[in-house]
C-alpha cells in the first residue's frame, strides 16, 4: 500500500511535516441546543483517541474472559478425546497386537469381542465416554463464543486495516519526532520509563514492512535492524523468515537509491545523505539537519522551522538566558473575583504575550467537560483544502452543555474580553489525543474572506486563544512555538493565553504553534477562541497601524 494510493496514511504521518497553514473554518459543529449531545461514545477511529482506545481495552477485558472460558472448554474436550484414545489403544489395539497388520478387520473385531476385558472396555467407552463427548460437542462452543463476542461488539465494527495503519503511523511519528532509541523502545522502555510490554519480532517486522511500502526509508531500516536484534535476542527463527527479512532490506535500499537524486535536494524527510548501496552507514538527513538547523531563524533557512519544532518537542528552549531571566511568576489579582484566591500566573514570553495560568479549573469541571464531549467526539474532517493536519478527535460544546463548568465566565474574568454569547466566541472545542496524536504547526486564524464567509463577517476573525489542559501527560504532548523558541508543558488544570491576531486584526505570524506527539499517556484539552467584532473596544486598535 503506497502512500499515494493511501490518502489516510499520507495524511496521518506526513502531516507533521507540511508547511504551516491557517486553520480553516469547517462546518463540522452544529449547535445542539441546551441539552448535551446524547448517545454512546463512537469507538472509531480507534487509534486516534484515548476514549476509543479505552472503550476497546474495556471490551477486550470481557473478550479475554470469554476466550479463557472457550480455551478451558476446549482443554476439557481434548482431555476427553485423549482419554478415549488412550483407553482404545491400551485395550483393543494392545489386545490384537499379536495379529498381522493385514489381518481381516472382521477377524480383529472377533478377537476384541471374544476377550472379556477388551469387550467390557469397549462397551464402557460407548456407554459413557461417547455420551460425554457427544454432549460436549453438542454445546457448540464456537457458536456460543461467536454469539458472546457479537454481543460485546454491539453496533460498532472492530478495528480495521485502516485503524491498524493509523496505529502504525502513530508509532512511526513518535519514532521520527523523538528520534527514539528503537532497541529500548521495542523492549518496552519508553524514553526512560520501563514497562513490561514490548514488540515481538513479527510485530517489529510488520511495522518495518509498512514503513518500507510507504517510502519512510530511514524508519524502515531502523525497524528492520530492530527485528534482527529481537530475533537473536529471543532465538526466534520461525515468526520471521530470513528470506522475508533480507528481501525487505534489499527492496528498501534499492528504492531509496532510485529516489535519492529526485529527493535529496527537496530534503525528503526519510532519506539518507548518501546512496545506501555506496555507504550503508550513511547518516540520515534528519540527524544532520537537526543538529545544523535547530535554533536557526526560519528567515535564514527555509527548513529551520521544521527542525526547531522537533527540537522544542524534545524539550529544548531557544530563548536566551538573559531573556529567560526576565520571565517571572506572580499572584495576579486583576479582578476582585481573584482577591481571595489570586491567579497563579507564569509569563512565558513578553512580546508577543504568552502566559500560563495555573489551577484555574478543578477535577469537577474537568470531568464535566469530558463527559459532555464523549458522545460526539469525532476525527477532524480529512482532505479539507488548507486545513491543518492533525490526528485527534474533537467535540464542540456550548456553555449550556456544561452548566456546572462555566468556563466562558472564568475566561472573561481572566482576560477582560467578551467571551459569552454566540458572536463573541466559538463553542468550546474539546480535543482528545492518543499516543502519537499531534497537530502540525499552524496559526489559529480562521482565514477566508469576510465578504464570502457569513460567519467570519458576523464574528470577525479570532482574537485570542485560551487553551486549557485537562490532564497530565506522561511523555510528550508539549505545545511548541517555533518562532518564539519556547514550549508549554501540559499541566492539568492550567491554561495558556495568547493573542492570535495583532491589534490591527492581521494574523500575528509569531504565534505559529503545534501540538507535539504524545509518547506515553493521553492528552485532553479544551480551547476557547474569542472573536474580533465583539471585542474591538476591549482590545482597540493601536495608533501604530502595523501592530
Amino acid at each position: 500500500m503506497k502512500t499515494k494510493d493511501n490518502p489516510a496514511a499520507f495524511f496521518l504521518l506526513f502531516s507533521l511535516f507540511l508547511l504551516p497553514c491557517q486553520c480553516q473554518y469547517t462546518p463540522e459543529y452544529t449547535p445542539q441546543g441546551k441539552e448535551p449531545p446524547k448517545g454512546p461514545p463512537q469507538p472509531f477511529p480507534y487509534a486516534l483517541s484515548s476514549t476509543y482506545l479505552t472503550y476497546l481495552a474495556r471490551t477486550e477485558v470481557e473478550i479475554h474472559k470469554e476466550m479463557v472460558k472457550y480455551a478451558q472448554a476446549l482443554h476439557e474436550r481434548l482431555g476427553m478425546i485423549h482419554a478415549y484414545l488412550q483407553d482404545y489403544e491400551e485395550s483393543s489395539i494392545k489386545g490384537t497386537s499379536h495379529m498381522p497388520e493385514d489381518a481381516d478387520p472382521w477377524q480383529r473385531a472377533t478377537q476384541i469381542a471374544a476377550h472379556p476385558i477388551t469387550a467390557y472396555r469397549m462397551v464402557r467407552r460407548f456407554a459413557t465416554e461417547f455420551d460425554h463427548l457427544g454432549s460436549h460437542v453438542s454445546q457448540q462452543l464456537e457458536r456460543q463464543l461467536e454469539e458472546r463476542i457479537n454481543k460485546l461488539s454491539g453496533v460498532f465494527p472492530w478495528p480495521s486495516e485502516k485503524d491498524l495503519g493509523d496505529a502504525m503511523d502513530a508509532i512511526l511519528r513518535v519514532h521520527y519526532v523523538y528520534n527514539l532509541n528503537l532497541e529500548e523502545f521495542a523492549r518496552g522502555n519508553i524514553m526512560g520509563i520501563k514497562t513490561d510490554v514490548g514488540f515481538t519480532p513479527s510485530q517489529s517486522f510488520k511495522i518495518a514492512e509498512y514503513a518500507a511500502k510507504n517510502e519512510y526509508y530511514s524508519l524502515a531500516l531502523d525497524w528492520l535492524r530492530v527485528t534482527e536484534s529481537r530475533i537473536k535476542e529471543e532465538n526466534d527463527t520461525i515468526s520471521v523468515s530470513g528470506f522475508s527479512l533480507a528481501n525487505t532490506y534489499k527492496r528498501n535500499i534499492e528504492k531509496h537509491d532510485r529516489d535519492f537524486d529526485r529527493n535529496k535536494h527537496n530534503s525528503h524527510l526519510y532519506m539518507f545523505t548518501e546512496r545506501l548501496s555506496e555507504n550503508p552507514n550513511a547518516p540520515t538527513l534528519r540527524s544532520v539537519n537537526y543538529e545544523k538547523l535547530k535554533g536557526v531563524a526560519k528567515e535564514d533557512h527555509p527548513e529551520a522551522g521544521h527542525y526547531n519544532f522537533l527540537a522544542l518537542c524534545n524539550g529544548e528552549n531557544f530563548q536566551r538566558p538573559r531573556y529567560q531571566a526576565t520571565l517571572k511568576c506572580w499572584y495576579d489579582k486583576r479582578h476582585p473575583y481573584f482577591y481571595l484566591y489570586p491567579l497563579k500566573a507564569e509569563l512565558l514570553n513578553h512580546e508577543p504575550l504568552l502566559i500560563q495560568f495555573h489551577d484555574i479549573i478543578g477535577d469537577a469541571w474537568t470531568r464535566d467537560m469530558k463527559k459532555a464531549a464523549m458522545p460526539t467526539l469525532q476525527r477532524a474532517p480529512q482532505n479539507v483544502p488548507g486545513a491543518t493536519p492533525r490526528t485527534a478527535v474533537y467535540a464542540w460544546l456550548e456553555d449550556e452543555h456544561i452548566p456546572n463548568a462555566p468556563i466562558g465566565r472564568r475566561i472573561e474574568l481572566i482576560t477582560g474580553l467578551h467571551v459569552r454569547g454566540m458572536n463573541a466566541s466559538e463553542a468550546l472545542q474539546i480535543a482528545s489525543y492518543a499516543y502519537g496524536g499531534h497537530v502540525s504547526t499552524h496559526f489559529d486564524s480562521l482565514g477566508g474572506n469576510p465578504d464570502k464567509d457569513p460567519i467570519l463577517k458576523l464574528k470577525g476573525d479570532r482574537v485570542t486563544t485560551f487553551l486549557v489542559y485537562l490532564n497530565e501527560v506522561q511523555k510528550g504532548g508539549l505545545t511548541a512555538f517555533p518562532v518564539l523558541g519556547t514550549h508549554v508543558q501540559p499541566v492539568k488544570g492550567s491554561a495558556v493565553l495568547w493573542y492570535t491576531a495583532l491589534k490591527n486584526g492581521q494574523i500575528d505570524m509569531r504565534m505559529l504553534h503545534g501540538a507535539c506527539p504524545i509518547v506515553l499517556g493521553h492528552k485532553w484539552i479544551a480551547t476557547k477562541w474569542t472573536h474580533l467584532n465583539k471585542n474591538f473596544l476591549t482590545r482597540p486598535c493601536d495608533l501604530n497601524p502595523d501592530i
